[in-house]
């Protein structure tokens, strides 16, 4: 049975490893790496049940900004590389882009807070020995004067004593910069005389606050000030001492840290969360029935400029694609991002009648093709793009994204260069598929998932000889495909054959009065993924060991394209299961000469058909038809090598009577009886 399905803890703890790793490349943090883990798994919680709450409480953020400096992850890049983790664990988990930006921006607020508050409480330190040291001056002048004035005069801080009604008695040389003024000017004026806003309160003693402080030429700049009394040895208040912090850095570096965490580092292009945010943003202010136009696209083969040139060359045509994709829709109301490695969204919306979506994509591609000259060497790219157009009313933002993404995914399956608009219908049907296919792990966990058997007949006289084992889910699409779309089907295979094996007496029992000599018992059909597993030959020994039938009763079906392609061990499964004894089969087999060639060099013992009719009935073509002539040629060409010859999907005895006609050997379908458990057969 599979391992349970992934739950939100399990992602939960995925991100907390993640976050992890960037604050270990980062930040030297002096904790236990459990420490660290359990702070972070803490900060993590916190963000969740604030996105969760209703509406989102991303004030949250502030306080999670503030455990990360006060738990010591003040790395240079260690906020950037959070934000970044952060933004996209959290999207993926399916919180929407709006509150998780926000909440993010509240986090780096936060961060920065805190970062200034423990620099303030440093510089409250350095306050009160300055403090200290002007009264043991008052005391001993002469032996610490010096010390007092190297300490004031070096300060990074303004600092400036003043009479109790603010005049200036002394400022040292950070407080003239700060304020962008020769010391000298300073002279018998106050503080209040510097701040921007004339309805501002005086600073209460004691008190920390925010200001704008007035430069020369009008220039502002943010302060952060704090106050307090110098008292004389009585006690008595004598002067205040100011202490004026120039914010401008800080307010710069949290822009910048905003900007990060919204902008992609290499191409300055807005990043998925941004362009989500953007997304909703426009579609909620377009009006409902003016169209949008959202393509999704990716450069075709860009691993092998990177795998060629190398990353910097790779790098620089990720930058020529966004500046190119940004002069492309100059001039008109859009918006182009980079949400993902090589991959770009373009945000188009209309004020007028728009031009056809394949004038647009074709504009884009042209813009893509011209090549780009460096050192020498012209390099151009083209791209895959998926496109929608719908108008606010029609579609929200998200369905809109997805959307497109869905035409790009259909667009890619096409090939390269190439371009598909969203279809509806299509869509619609890609997610029943979608749905059904994600939902098999929930399904075999949950034991809805069973072994089913379907009867294979002799078709000279219609006896069943065989049964094929089969992973069965009441449903109208192949359980087998729906589990190979998402690689389910690998550990399927194994399981398949432990669980279909211990019936394999049970068949041997039953057909083997009826079946030659040698003839198998029980078939297998394995999809190309599980052809390919390098486990196959020791699942097959281990099941007919705990069986202990001969090998020769079961009947191995490998995917012909994963062998005569050398798709991971296919080749090497082939060739032991033959060394072995197990009567080895090819499925899906279209009949080319090196298909042929493949089966005679590997002494194939059965050969299934692929559906040469094209869902056409054979019975129903006339003998000289083509289809007809070139099979007839193959069943001919395939029993000289001595391998048997095999059908599926023969619908009713009139069909079933033609491919016996033609000298095929076994066949099952619906005109056999379909899928049923072991009750169902060995009560025909």
């Amino acid at each position: 049975m599979s391992d349970a399905p992934p739950d939100p803890e399990g992602d939960q703890a995925d991100l907390v490893l993640s976050w992890l790793r960037v604050v270990a490349a980062t930040a030297y943090v002096p904790r236990s790496s459990t420490e660290v883990h359990a702070l972070l798994a803490s900060l993590l919680r916190r963000l969740t049940e604030a996105l969760t709450a209703t509406p989102p409480d991303v004030v949250v953020g502030l306080r999670v900004g503030e455990l990360m400096v006060e738990g010591a992850l003040t790395g240079e890049t260690t906020l950037e590389g959070s934000l970044g983790v952060l933004a996209d664990g959290l999207a993926d988990a399916g919180f929407g882009a709006r509150p998780v930006a926000r909440l993010l921006a509240y986090v780096a607020a936060g961060y920065a807070a805190a970062l200034r508050k423990r620099t303030l409480a440093q510089q409250e330190n350095m306050k009160l020995a300055l403090l200290t040291a002007k009264q043991r001056a008052e005391r001993d002048r002469r032996a610490t004067e010096s010390r007092f004035r190297e300490v004031f005069d070096a300060s990074a801080v303004g600092i400036a004593i003043t009479e109790l009604d603010g005049t200036f008695v002394e400022t040292n040389p950070a407080l003239a910069t700060i304020l962008g003024r020769p010391t000298e000017d300073l002279r018998y004026r106050t503080l209040a005389e510097f701040i921007a806003d004339e309805d501002e309160p005086p600073l209460a003693v004691g008190e920390a606050d925010r200001r704008r402080v007035v430069r020369p030429g009008g220039d502002t700049a943010w302060v952060y000030l704090t106050t307090s009394m110098l008292r004389d040895d009585s006690g008595v208040a004598r002067y205040r001492v100011t202490m004026v912090q120039d914010l401008s850095e800080l307010q710069l570096l949290g822009n910048q840290l905003s900007h990060q965490s919204l902008h992609d580092a290499l191409t300055g292009l807005p990043n998925r969360l941004h362009f989500e945010s953007r997304l909703e943003a426009m579609h909620a202010q377009a009006p409902p029935h003016r169209p949008l136009t959202l393509l999704c696209l990716d450069l075709d083969a860009f691993s092998l400029v990177n795998t060629t040139y190398g990353h910097a060359t790779g790098d620089r045509v990720l930058r020529t694609t966004a500046n190119r994709l940004t002069s492309a829709v100059a001039g008109r109301q859009a918006l182009v991002a980079r949400v993902g490695g090589d991959e770009f969204a373009v945000l188009i919306a209309h004020d007028t009648a728009p031009p056809p979506v394949s004038t647009l994509v074709t504009a884009l591609l042209a813009e893509l093709s011209e090549p780009d000259y460096d050192a020498g060497v012209g390099l151009a790219v083209s791209a895959t793009v998926g496109a929608v157009r719908r108008t606010p009313a029609e579609m929200s933002s998200a369905e809109l994204f997805r959307a497109a993404d869905a035409a790009h995914r259909y667009a890619r399956s096409l090939g390269r260069h190439q371009w598909a608009e969203f279809d509806g219908h299509a869509d619609r049907a890609t997610r029943k598929v979608g749905t059904l296919a994600t939902g098999l792990p929930a399904a075999w966990e949950n034991g809805e998932l069973r072994v089913a058997y379907q009867p294979v007949v002799r078709l000279s006289d219609l006896v069943p000889v065989r049964v094929r084992a089969l992973v069965h889910l009441p449903t109208d699409r192949d359980t087998a495909e729906l589990a190979e779309s998402t690689g389910l089907s690998v550990p399927l295979g194994p399981w398949l054959l432990a669980q279909s094996g211990t019936h394999l007496p049970r068949w041997r029992t039953l057909f083997g009065p009826v079946a030659e000599e040698g003839e198998a018992v029980h078939r297998v059909l394995l999809s190309g993924l599980q052809s390919a597993d390098g486990d196959l030959s020791a699942t097959v020994n281990d099941v007919l060991t705990s069986t202990c039938v001969p090998t020769g009763a079961l009947e191995i079906g490998l995917d012909t394209a994963a062998v005569l392609t050398g798709r991971g061990d296919a080749q090497d499964n082939l060739r032991t299961l033959s060394d072995i004894g197990v009567v080895t089969a090819l499925h899906g087999f279209t009949g080319g000469p090196r298909e042929i060639a493949m089966v005679e060099r590997f002494g194939v013992r059965t050969v299934l058909l692929a559906d040469p009719f094209e869902g056409w009935r054979p019975d129903w073509l006339p003998r000289e038809a083509v289809p007809v002539r070139a099979t007839l040629e193959l069943i001919a060409a395939l029993r000289s090598v001595g391998a048997s010859v095999g059908v599926l999907g023969v619908r009713d005895h009139a069909e079933a009577t033609w491919w016996a006609e033609q000298g095929v050997r076994t066949a099952e379908g619906p005109a056999f009886g379909g899928p049923g458990g072991v009750g169902d057969i060995t009560g025909r």
